[in-house]
């Protein structure tokens, strides 16, 4: 199962350590947007909500499949600047994949972090889309992976009530 405390944190730390991006956020669109009205530092990388299913062919080999993601976007001041747009999309294309070979040398170097963060990480899964404008006037791209780990669904007993 992915750890989701060593999820935000792992992306917490590429943030913090890859010298283009200057915040990080949640996509919880309440902190973005009141990050735009106390002055985001650009580049930002806003990291999406998790979402996933259970496959279960035989139900000796349960999954748990997991849906994350990231977006990474700039700032450009002047609006309709569309030469601007094309420079900054790019820039933060370049920086997406910066992230994306991070977790794919982490995830093959077995670094512990990334073992609870992206199990089972899949180069294959990622795709990404252009964004933009979104919030104020940002533009960047949205990246999309798959994650995957075995799944127990032990029934405890003595967790429930029954009658």
């Amino acid at each position: 199962m992915t750890d989701i405390n060593s999820y935000v944190e792992y992306f917490r730390t590429i943030a913090r350590e890859h010298k283009e991006i200057n915040d990080f956020y949640m996509m919880d669109i309440n902190e973005p947007l009141a990050a735009l009205r106390s002055n985001i530092k650009y580049p930002a990388l806003i990291l999406t909500s998790l979402s996933g299913n259970f496959e279960a062919s035989n139900l000796d080999n349960i999954l748990d499949l997991i849906n994350g993601g990231f977006l990474i976007i700039g700032h450009l001041d002047q609006i309709d600047d569309f030469s601007g747009e094309m420079q900054l999309v790019s820039k933060m294309k370049q920086i997406g994949i910066d992230i994306i070979a991070r977790m794919l040398h982490d995830y093959l170097k077995c670094e512990l972090l990334a073992m609870k963060a992206i199990p089972g990480f899949n180069i294959n899964s990622v795709s990404y889309e252009m964004l933009g404008p979104v919030f104020d006037n940002d533009f960047g791209m949205m990246y999309s992976f798959k994650l995957q780990c075995d799944l127990e669904l032990d029934f405890c007993p003595s967790k429930w009530e029954i009658s």
